[in-house]
């Protein structure tokens, strides 16, 4: 799975955190495009934020009154953009996509990190930007955060994907933080990573806002954008790889990062126990954003890491 590490348990905002990679994580990372780190939460940690994330999971679904409710699945134009806010998504495999009492809820996003206390005072901590620095982002601006629940028995598999996609610049930088909030195995539907191929595979499209009513949609990139020391062989937009994926079983408490190039997945919850983990991407400040990219706050810019 990769290489195991002790380091500091992640601290607030404002104190420091000195412990940067090693080298070799460094290395590792570079090559492979993921990088696991155990232990990352603190046990009193990792409680509070899952007592949080399953008070507002319970709040909305026990019966969803005082929240407003939309049918994305049919195009429901009043559906507002999850950007600065707290939207929640609902499971559909029984059929129902906005009936809380009857479908779970698959997720939560896109700006969690601001509107729940615990999540706010983890994500800009000093210990995330010494990651950041150390993985060649100088200057971190938090693009989304969000908390997918894969409920017990009907969470839903996440098909291969690239997180650089919705958070694109050029060049690529996006970074992406998944936290284990709840043990996570093949059983109940932990992250799948196709080793290397953030070198071998580039981004072919953006999330952009639409040009009629700002829904999001996926723009095709005229060249592809590749990351950093990708291999590049003459590759065609057109052409597709097929990639062996990898699953990355890990214990709650554990940080995996990915390269926003990264093709990875995530298997079904077939299990009677929940998966509930916190993401949250960055992009370097350095790097250009096109001024129509979905995630991008209606006023002011990304926050600062």
């Amino acid at each position: 799975m990769g290489p195991c590490c002790s380091i500091m348990k992640c601290s607030g905002s404002g104190d420091p955190h000195p412990q940067v990679l090693t080298n070799d994580q460094c290395k590792f990372y570079a090559r492979n495009g993921y990088l696991i780190l155990p232990n990352a939460l603190a046990v009193d940690q990792v409680s509070a934020l899952l007592d949080e994330a399953h008070r507002l999971i319970a709040d909305i679904s026990k019966s969803g009154e005082g929240y407003p409710q939309y049918d994305t699945s049919g195009g429901d134009l009043a559906a507002p953009s999850p950007v600065g806010r707290v939207l929640a998504r609902y499971e559909t495999a029984n059929g129902t996509a906005f009936e809380p009492t009857d479908a779970p809820i698959a997720r939560l996003g896109c700006s969690i990190h601001q509107h729940l206390p615990s999540f706010l005072s983890i994500t800009h901590s000093a210990f995330h930007r010494s990651i950041a620095n150390a993985l060649d982002c100088a200057v971190p601006l938090v693009t989304q955060s969000q908390l997918i629940t894969k409920p017990a028995l009907v969470g839903s598999r996440i098909n291969p994907h690239q997180d650089g996609c919705s958070s694109f610049t050029d060049p690529p930088s996006a970074l992406t933080f998944w936290y284990a909030l709840e043990d996570a195995f093949v059983d109940n539907g932990c992250l799948l990573v196709a080793p290397g191929s953030h070198l071998t595979e580039p981004l072919r499209q953006r999330l952009a806002k639409g040009p009629q009513d700002g829904r999001p949609e996926f723009i095709q990139l005229r060249k592809p954008a590749w990351a950093k020391n990708a291999v590049d062989s003459g590759f065609e937009l057109h052409q597709r790889r097929e990639y062996e994926y990898v699953p990355l079983e890990v214990t709650k408490g554990t940080l995996v990062l990915c390269h926003g190039n990264l093709m990875h997945a995530s298997g079904a919850n077939r299990s009677e126990r929940g998966r509930v983990a916190y993401v949250f991407t960055i992009i370097d400040g350095r790097a250009h954003c096109p001024d129509d990219a979905y995630l991008s706050p209606t006023t002011g810019g990304f926050l600062k890491l």
